[in-house]
């Protein structure tokens, strides 16, 4: 199957929350292949660290092992000529992962540093807002998400702006503002609803979101 058609596939199943299923195509991919464009290992060795973050986060394994290999795959990706998309992709998750695997003093430099190379860019605010929450800077990151929310709506980035929305209602869930919690998770269903319009998938943000709104 050509490289194009392959990472199509692999997006796709990542977009639906299918993150294994995601690393199975990818993995089958690379067992075959002779030749690809640094672009397309790029492409794929940033799916596989997402698709791997989330196996963690989820439960899905090893939450250690599966963190590892998202770093290892984050990382490898440096190891080719990334565009600014896919470096922005991979600069969202690797502070996430250093977070999680206890090295949270790299999180933050990371983080740090690339605020300072993308100022403009919500989902790298995006990330600064969830980093603030698990160090239970709550206030913080109501203030980093409603930036987040701001800078992408005015880019018509939906997806980026539900992020903002929802961990907004994550922030304040936690203030124990609820009433202000749902009305952002509500929003942020809203607004992946809104970026599905193009034809890609938010399933998985949605189906989450829905479960926040349900716990409440």
């Amino acid at each position: 199957m050509p490289a194009k058609e392959v990472l199509k596939e692999a997006q796709k199943l990542y977009d639906e929350g299918k993150w294994l299923e995601s690393n199975s195509v990818l993995d089958d991919w690379f067992s075959g292949i002779t030749i690809a464009t640094d672009e397309e290992v790029v492409e794929a060795y940033r799916l596989m660290g997402w698709n791997y973050y989330y196996i963690a986060t989820k439960g899905l394994g090893d939450k250690k092992t599966n963190l590892e290999n998202a770093e290892k795959y984050f990382r490898g990706a440096w190891k080719y000529v990334p565009d600014k998309q896919a470096s922005i992709s991979i600069l969202n998750g690797l502070p996430l992962v250093l977070w999680l695997l206890n090295e949270k003093a790299a999180a933050w430099s990371r983080s740090e540093h690339d605020l300072y190379n993308f100022p403009d860019e919500p989902s790298i605010w995006n990330t600064r807002a969830i980093l603030c929450r698990w160090a239970k800077n709550f206030e913080e990151s109501v203030k980093v998400c409603e930036k987040v929310y701001e800078t992408a709506l005015r880019k018509r980035d939906y997806r980026t702006a539900g992020h903002g929305k929802q961990n907004r209602g994550d922030a304040l869930k936690e203030l124990g503002r609820i009433a202000e919690a749902r009305d952002d998770y509500v929003a942020a269903v809203g607004l992946y609803k809104d970026f599905e319009k193009t034809g890609e998938s938010a399933k998985f943000h949605i189906d989450g979101v829905a479960k926040k709104l349900s716990a409440l």
